[in-house]
């Protein structure tokens, strides 16, 4: 078998993803509703230069991650970084299938799908941390990822309204 095990295969997972939606979605915001049950896809945001400061930012948090896990020889924080990725992953095709049309980063979130469930689970069996400590992380970097999501968007809606 194959060791996918490297801590810095979650920031290129990433960035592949994140290339796709900086490109299309302010073009697909021109032209299609954002909202799907009341929620702004995207933050509303329709300009690549904010969009990419907000990408930048994840990056950032992604790359610091992965020096980290490098550093303490830990896979449990890259795992458990993985699973908000593999949810976010996921709700581009939810988000597909609600629009019942394109929707920017779908193409990647294909791809990546079954690439990101073989790295999460050759990290897995790397790690053997015992269940409590993993339901610790799993809780930490959930919190931590839905935060910092809100914040990124918020952040950015101000700085689209700014900037207006």
């Amino acid at each position: 078998m194959i060791n996918f095990s490297s801590y810095w295969i979650l920031p290129l997972l990433f960035m592949f993803h994140d290339f796709e939606e900086l490109v299309f979605v302010p073009y697909w915001l021109k032209d299609h509703n954002p909202k799907i049950n009341g929620r702004v896809l995207f933050g509303g945001v329709n300009r690549s230069d904010i969009l990419a400061a907000g990408i930048w930012e994840e990056f950032c948090i992604y790359l610091l991650l992965a020096a980290v896990a490098y550093i303490m020889g830990s896979p449990l924080l890259v795992a458990t970084a993985i699973l908000p990725y593999l949810f976010h992953l996921i709700m581009h095709l939810v988000f597909v299938f609600n629009k019942r049309a394109y929707v920017p980063g779908a193409i990647t979130a294909i791809i990546e799908l079954p690439i990101t469930i073989f790295y999460l689970y050759s990290l897995v069996t790397l790690t053997k941390a015992p269940l409590w400590e993993w339901i610790i992380v799993v809780v930490i970097m959930s919190i931590f990822f839905i935060s910092n999501l809100k914040f990124i968007h918020w952040i950015m809606a101000e700085t689209m309204h700014k900037l207006r």
